[in-house]
């Protein structure tokens, strides 16, 4: 057999293996029973924002709608220096209510994280939850967070991010399946002890953990990677991490608008890899990317080894199950098992996707995602 076929076969089965143990790994009937539980922690939620004001109104509602009790919580919104009024729609809604706080952040300073900084230090609480502005939360995603918690003591706690039901284009399935295979490979490996990656959207830690990662944060060059660098000091600080996959926990964001600005937020997320310095996360990342490429030449794969083609197409088979069957579970855990019958067009279109984001990962600049939009 060629080298370079037997390289690939490696590569691919690799990987293969790696998605069906994170899909083995994840806890397909999670128990969440709120109700027998008594939740007194004090909780701190952090939203820092930027030009949200289509989407500031209806996270206010969800907000209102939680069932956690409200002596025991406060909401604190970080306004990045917003242009487009979000911070006069925020003010004019939350003026009546005690639990909810508007901070501006001061002139000379900008960007996620330094609202993140911001909104952590004026809060109350040592409990932080940590949510983007353009999500929908359900009325128990509080309440799940505090429950999961008290099951599971943890000093950062992750949780499931999709995104909410849009006009049905086949964009939004694209977008719904490919940010589920990323959290299930997220919930695959905090089950496996070695958590890889996370979500800003969707993310609770103890502010003691906070501060005492920010030395593992490039801050000064890097304006976004909040949560993988809050993730990523918390391993090398030997902290315990857990990922909540209940549903009632789950966050859904806004679905992108159109297929660049999908692709420039997934060279925003991949031009961050490089500093994340930790050798499996890179060494996971180099695998994706290399089986992700093996498959998108497969063509070039079967004219050069045609007498190979057996091997080659199992390579394909292995990979696109260990993809179904990590998205089956997931799908399933987050309501969206319909989005599966999109599965094949949406994994031949995947590829190329993906080596556009790779390129232009290279080549890219971190940003805010609102910049992206």
């Amino acid at each position: 057999m060629a080298l370079p076929v037997i390289l690939l076969l490696i590569i691919v089965y690799i990987y293969s293996l790696l998605i069906l143990l994170f899909y083995l790994e994840i806890d397909r009937n999670p128990e969440n029973d709120i109700p027998a539980l008594k939740l007194s922690r004090s909780i701190s939620v952090i939203v820092p924002f930027k030009n949200e004001a289509d989407h500031l109104p209806r996270l206010l509602e969800d907000f209102a709608r939680q069932s956690y009790p409200v002596e025991i919580r406060e909401i604190i919104f970080v306004d990045d220096h917003s242009t487009d009024g979000s911070a006069s729609i925020l003010a004019s809604i939350i003026e009546a209510n005690e639990q909810m706080h508007q901070l501006s952040l001061p002139r000379g300073i900008s960007g996620k994280k330094r609202a993140l900084a911001y909104g952590i230090e004026h809060a109350m609480h040592d409990w932080i939850i940590q949510v983007d502005a353009d999500c929908h939360i359900g009325p128990e995603f509080i309440s799940s967070h505090v429950a999961f918690l008290e099951k599971h003591p943890s000093d950062l706690v992750a949780g499931i991010v999709s995104t909410w039901k849009g006009k049905g284009r086949f964009l939004e399935s694209f977008e719904r399946l490919d940010v589920l295979s990323l959290a299930g490979s997220a919930a695959g490996s905090f089950a496996l002890g070695r958590p890889m990656m996370c979500s800003g959207a969707n993310l609770s830690y103890s502010k003691e953990l906070y501060l005492e990662t920010r030395k593992f944060d490039p801050v000064s060059n890097i304006a976004s990677g909040d949560d993988m660098f809050l993730m990523i000091g918390a391993r090398k600080l030997g902290r315990s991490l857990s990922y909540n996959t209940h549903r009632e926990a789950m966050v859904m964001t806004a679905p992108v608008k159109d297929w660049q600005a999908m692709l420039a937020q997934r060279i925003r997320w991949g031009s961050k890899t490089g500093s994340y310095r930790m050798a499996d996360i890179q060494l996971l990342a180099l695998l994706v990317s290399l089986a992700n490429i093996s498959i998108l030449l497969m063509p070039l794969w079967l004219i050069l080894y045609t007498g190979l083609w057996p091997w080659l197409a199992g390579a394909c088979f292995m990979k696109s199950l260990a993809d179904f069957m990590l998205l089956f579970r997931m799908t399933g855990i987050a309501g969206a098992r319909k989005n599966l019958k999109l599965f094949f067009p949406v994994s031949l279109l995947y590829y190329p996707f993906f080596m556009l984001s790779v390129l232009g990962a290279f080549r890219g600049k971190s940003v805010w995602k609102s910049e992206t939009r």
